[in-house]
C-alpha cells in the first residue's frame, strides 16, 4: 500500500529541470554517438559474414580436391596414373584388338574402378573416424572443465 502511494506521488510530480539545454545537448549527442557506432558494427557484420562464407567456399573446394585427388599409400607420386585415365579410352577405339586384348582392357578399367572405390571408403571411413576422435576429446575436455 505505501508502494503505491509513493508511486502516484511520483507519478504526480514534476520533473525539475537545472539546465535543459545541457540535457537537450547530451541526449543530441548520445545519439549522434550510438549512430556512427551503428555503421561500423553494420560493417563488421558483413565483412564476419563475407570472410564465413569465404571459408565454407575454401573448405568444399579443399574437400573436393581431396576426394578427387586422393592417392592410397601403396601409390608412388613418380610413376602413378590417375584412376581415372582408362575411362578415357572407349570401347569404339578397341576395334583392331583381339577379344583377349579388349578383355584386358575392361579388366584393367574395372579394376581401377574398383581401386577408386576402395579408396575412397578408406578415405571416408578415416574422416568418420577422426570426426568421432575430435568429438569425444571436446566432451571428455568440457566434462573435465566442468569438474575443476
Amino acid at each position: 500500500m505505501k508502494y503505491r502511494k509513493v508511486l502516484d506521488k511520483l507519478k504526480k510530480t514534476e520533473p525539475v529541470l537545472d539546465d535543459a539545454e545541457a540535457l537537450v545537448d547530451r541526449i543530441m549527442h548520445s545519439v549522434e554517438e550510438s549512430t556512427s557506432h551503428s555503421g561500423r558494427i553494420r560493417m563488421m557484420r558483413i565483412l564476419g559474414s563475407m570472410s564465413g562464407i569465404a571459408a565454407a567456399a575454401l573448405i568444399c573446394l579443399f574437400a573436393y580436391e581431396t576426394l578427387k585427388y586422393s592417392l592410397s599409400s601403396e601409390d608412388n607420386l613418380s610413376g602413378a596414373q590417375p584412376v581415372n585415365a582408362a575411362k578415357t579410352m572407349y570401347l569404339h577405339d578397341l576395334g583392331g584388338l583381339n577379344n583377349k586384348e579388349k578383355e584386358d582392357i575392361i579388366k584393367n578399367i574395372l579394376k581401377n574402378r574398383e581401386a577408386q572405390r576402395a579408396r575412397k571408403e578408406r578415405l571416408s571411413a578415416a574422416f568418420i573416424t577422426h570426426n568421432r576422435k575430435i568429438t569425444h576429446n571436446r566432451e571428455k575436455n568440457k566434462l573435465s572443465s566442468s569438474y575443476n
